[in-house]
Formats: C-alpha cells, sequence, structure tokens
C-alpha cells in the first residue's frame, strides 16, 4: 500500500489528487475510471478539509493499493470530527434544485461513483 499523508487543508487537494491519478494511471485505468477517482476524491477529501477539523489544522492520509482482478483500493483517513458519509441521507433528485436541502451532493456523487464504501471508526 503506498500512502501519502499530508495537512487537512485545500492547498493539499491537488498533491493528493495527483498521487492517486498517477497510481490509477500506472494500473492502466481508464480515462472514465481517472475520472471517477478525480471526481469523488476530490468531494470527499474537500469534506474532510472544512468540517472534520473546524478549530484546527489536522492531517489526512490517503492509502492506495492495486488488488488483484483489477481491483482498486482508496482509504481515506482522517483524525478529525466523525462523520459518516454512509449514513447521510442522499438528496432529493425528484425536487427542484432551489427546493432541496443545501448539502450532500458531493458525497452522493462519491458514493455513486464508487463500486464500494465503507465508513469505520476507531
Amino acid at each position: 500500500m503506498d500512502i501519502l499523508n499530508l495537512p487537512a487543508r485545500l492547498q493539499s487537494l491537488d498533491s493528493f489528487l495527483a498521487f492517486l491519478l498517477e497510481k490509477a494511471k500506472s494500473c492502466g485505468a481508464s480515462q472514465e475510471l481517472l475520472g471517477d477517482i478525480k471526481l469523488s476524491m476530490e468531494e470527499l477529501l474537500t469534506n474532510i478539509f472544512f468540517y472534520a477539523y473546524p478549530d484546527d489544522e489536522g492531517h489526512v492520509e490517503v492509502a492506495w493499493s492495486a488488488e488483484s482482478e483489477g481491483r482498486l483500493r482508496i482509504e481515506v483517513t482522517d483524525w478529525g470530527m466523525p462523520f459518516d458519509p454512509l449514513a447521510f441521507k442522499a438528496p432529493d433528485l425528484e425536487l427542484d434544485f432551489a427546493e432541496r436541502d443545501i448539502g450532500g451532493m458531493g458525497i452522493f456523487l462519491a458514493r455513486q461513483l464508487a463500486d464500494q464504501m465503507s465508513y469505520r471508526r476507531s
């Protein structure tokens, strides 16, 4: 597993994305998969930067591994305020944009783009 640990701030986003996209390209990921990784990780990491550490700076760790049969695994670890993205209610896409609750679209997109997502707090 390859790991990158950086400060949990927006200035780290490009470094995290470059790390992940380089790893994915080296495994022969398609352009579609690269786009999915970029969008989903932008959303998840940005949420961590802004909400996991509201009062002080922390760190985020992103781990990458290429598993058997073309499976890619990305683990994101933070030590900030707990938040389970799987427990977050999906936005009601039947409502007009102006009528929807604020927030949640990024998590929804990340969940839709991932083949599998899990959450663990220890």
